[in-house]
């Protein structure tokens, strides 16, 4: 059974983007650096990053602009996004684990809620470092645009 994870960074954020990622990592693959990413040090998360983007069967970013955020809501653009990275996966998976308790639709995918999954899943733990590290990168470039937004 192919088993396909997503997670999300930036949704209660007050600027910048809201970054969705989804992951295939190889049944099995254990890394103990690949953990929540809220608990990793900016080094060691850019160290996971380039493990997860090395051994991920496959792997997709969505972003949903600042404008899409505040024309759809923080929840509705996060959620459009994790559907939108399921779906734009090339393998269709059969099961879909999401992190947080909000139920995300797909068309014919079975998905699985889980409160707490960046901590309970290393694959949602993977979906997390490539979207959180993506997100940073974005607003560190926003930052040198516009630095008064630190």
């Amino acid at each position: 059974m192919s088993k396909k994870r997503v997670d999300e960074a930036g949704r209660g954020a007050l600027a910048g983007p809201v970054i969705v990622a989804s992951v295939v990592l190889p049944v099995g693959f254990q890394n103990p650096l690949i953990q929540d990413s809220k608990i990793l040090s900016p080094s060691q998360r850019k160290r996971a990053y380039r493990i997860v983007k090395k051994e991920a069967l496959e792997y997709n970013i969505v972003a949903k602009s600042a404008r899409e955020v505040e024309a759809k809501n923080p929840l509705g653009a996060t959620k459009e996004a994790m559907v939108e990275a399921i779906l734009n996966l090339k393998t269709k998976p059969n099961l879909c684990l999401v992190d947080g308790k909000e139920k995300i639709v797909v068309e014919g995918i079975r998905t699985v809620s889980i409160i707490g999954g960046d901590r309970r899943s290393i694959n949602i733990a993977a979906a997390s470092i490539i979207a959180k590290v993506t997100r940073d990168a974005i607003m560190q470039k926003l930052h040198k645009k516009y630095p008064l937004y630190d």
